[in-house]
């Protein structure tokens, strides 16, 4: 009787199986057949003055920025963890005046705040061949070396 009853179960078990297997292919065809609609995508409204301004103050630092890199005393960019560094040509960095090195490392600033004008980024600057610190520059003041 024991073996009878042990058949049953075991029947009983490969029934509920199929009966599973079957179940889970009829859902799963259902799913799969559904069309999911795609996620919408955002829709940028028209941006704002103050956001025009900031776009032509970045493009106009980017720009400055190039012009540096290719025939000014700029050799290099890297956005450090503290401060972004540049290293610069020290002896052309030296021959600039006081008002031309301030305004590269504002235009450094900027680009590196995407313009926007209530920001500030940290500059250093950094001789090419030595990596001696040149000057630094904490948004409002530039300190030299």
């Amino acid at each position: 009787m024991y073996t009878q009853q042990r058949r049953y179960s075991i029947a009983a078990c490969c029934l509920i199986s199929l009966l599973c297997v079957f179940t889970a292919s009829e859902v799963h065809g259902q799913t799969a057949s559904q069309v999911v609609p795609p996620a919408p995508t955002p829709q940028l409204g028209p941006m704002t003055q103050e956001q025009l301004e900031m776009a032509a103050r970045f493009e106009e630092c980017r720009r400055k920025l190039q012009e540096e890199r290719t025939s000014g005393p700029i050799t290099g960019l890297r956005f450090g963890s503290t401060a972004i560094e540049i290293d610069v040509d020290g002896a052309r960095w030296k021959a600039m005046s006081f008002d031309t090195k301030l305004a590269l490392v504002q235009t450094i600033s900027c680009y590196a705040v995407a313009g926007n004008p209530r920001l500030n980024a940290r500059v250093q600057v950094l001789d090419q061949l030595h990596q001696q610190k040149l000057g630094y520059y904490d948004g409002a003041a530039l300190k030299l070396q």
